[in-house]
């Protein structure tokens, strides 16, 4: 039986792509079949929905997300304001008292006034008997105590004495085996939570980037549970095999596969050293590998996602892609550069040349950037004044792609856009529209779904969020400030 309603709103305010804004809107069966000022009610019989006079858009997408990872950090100990060391072992403490495994996150080395981790024999001092594991903000390194170092050499052998400290390619073999001592209904109730948080804050597509090179598991338990959800999604299997995702008909693979590390741990790899350290970073992949996985990729059909951050791995990756496309020709889907931090010009050259897609976290700039940021901190700002520069690879011709990098900053596409149109570099700002459709529109032409998704037209999904505010006739310094008040999938209220 046909199912219509009658929508009325304030007049939309929607990225430029020649729509008309329109007042009001009629869905049937959940899909819009006409809209525009002025409508009024086809048929007595038709309710009314009176959204008071929300302004509506398309839902929001975020790219660019671990959305099993961000369950399990959402259920740990949290150490986001934290900072001082009395306060963290106060929370560790307390949490041993209800949980053998003790699993602490965002713990942010620049905001502890002691500039340090916890050593082993503090956390031994809490308890010996607990697992105890406290990771970075960056999740790119931990720290962990006698009890959790025994399973850390089990499953990592060469695994250096630090006092507790794993970093670099120990820690990242070692973040996702961690999982395992978690239960499948613990992971399936993580990603519930994390469901509802996107619901709330309006996104309806997630690009969800799951599993480790030996282990799909996840990838797959991800991909069940969006079987049955509410939310789109497209997984990224962590892996250079193609069998996985060939196997689930999906069209993509990797996703946050570590060419490099990161800024604040000091293993993003860079050609000159860190202003505060003598190193120039970890490269785990060099030309060869990444080439190779490359290669794959374009023989399987296969859009590729690879991290890089420093402009030694930018100028790999980059230049992997430039060579696989003048070899192979073109893929269904082009290849994913995630982060691409900071880019020599020949890095951005390659990517335009390969018609590569940038996923970019702009939430990223918000919390480092600046003359005072972590980014300065550790490259200097000379340095640091190029970090993130979006506008420049915009006008480049290279498309953007918004996402949050969860569960390293929030999953919260408001704020994305926010330090989109408000950069720390004023040269790098990006227009309200351009940002609007980097999180709405530009996600789903990535994954060639843009006829589809992303828009609120007739003949498509009835689709919106409802924001409390005009962000067009708000103060830019604002924009962070507005509020999804409710959002409707194929013209039913979720939230």
């Amino acid at each position: 039986m046909s199912v219509t309603y009658f929508y009325n709103f304030s007049a939309r305010t929607y990225p430029d792509y020649s729509e008309t804004a329109f007042d009001t809107m009629i869905v049937s069966d959940g899909y819009i079949i006409n809209c525009g000022f002025g409508i009024t009610k086809p048929f007595v019989k038709t309710p009314a929905v009176d959204l008071e006079g929300a302004i509506i858009l398309p839902p929001f997408v975020d790219s660019h997300t671990h959305f099993l990872q961000t369950g399990i950090v959402n259920s740990g100990c949290q150490f986001d304001d934290v900072d001082n060391l009395k306060d963290v072992f106060e929370i560790v403490s307390n949490e041993c008292k209800k949980n053998k495994i003790v699993l602490g996150w965002n713990f942010d080395l620049d905001l502890i006034k002691e500039k340090r981790f916890p050593t082993v024999s503090e956390l031994d001092k809490i308890s010996s008997k607990n697992f105890i594991w406290i990771v970075s903000k960056d999740l790119h390194m931990c720290a962990a105590n006698t009890e959790a170092l025994k399973w850390a050499k089990k499953n990592y052998p060469s695994l250096k004495d630090n006092n507790g400290l794993i970093t670099g390619e120990a820690y990242n073999s070692l973040c996702y085996k961690i999982n395992d001592l978690l239960s499948e209904s613990y992971k399936l109730t993580s990603l519930k939570k994390v469901e509802n948080h996107c619901i709330k804050k309006g996104v309806a597509t997630v690009h969800a980037l799951e599993g480790t090179e030996d282990n799909p598991y996840e990838a797959l338990l991800v991909d069940k549970f969006f079987k049955s959800s509410k939310l789109e999604s497209y997984i990224y299997n962590q892996s250079s095999n193609p069998s996985i995702p060939l196997k689930n008909k999906w069209k993509q693979m990797g996703g946050c596969i570590l060419v490099d590390g990161s800024i604040g741990s000091r293993t993003a790899a860079m050609f000159d050293d860190y202003y505060d350290e003598k190193t120039k970073g970890d490269l785990y992949l060099n030309s060869d590998a990444v080439m190779a996985i490359t290669k794959t990729a374009k023989k399987n059909n296969l859009q590729l996602a690879l991290h890089s951050i420093g402009d030694v791995a930018c100028e790999i990756v980059s230049s992997s892609y430039m060579w696989a496309e003048e070899t192979f020709g073109k893929t269904d889907l082009p290849n994913r550069i995630e982060h691409f931090i900071l880019p020599n010009n020949k890095s951005i050259r390659n990517a335009r040349k390969s018609n590569a897609i940038i996923g970019i976290q702009p939430a990223y700039d918000y919390y480092w950037g600046g003359k005072n940021g972590l980014y300065a901190q550790r490259l200097g700002i000379e340095r640091a004044i190029n970090c993130n520069p979006y506008k420049t690879l915009a006008d480049s011709g290279i498309a953007l792609i918004g996402g949050s990098d969860s569960p390293v900053t929030p999953i919260d596409p408001i704020l994305g856009i926010h330090s989109l149109v408000n950069h720390t570099n004023s040269d790098e700002q990006i227009s309200l529209n351009q940002a609007f459709c980097i999180f709405i529109n530009e996600p789903h032409r990535a994954v060639g779904n843009f006829e589809k998704r992303g828009h609120l037209r007739i003949g498509e999904r009835a689709d919106f969020i409802c924001l409390d505010t005009d962000p067009f006739k708000t103060f830019k310094r604002r924009i962070k400030d507005l509020k999804v008040t409710k959002m409707f999938l194929l013209g039913e209220l979720i939230s």
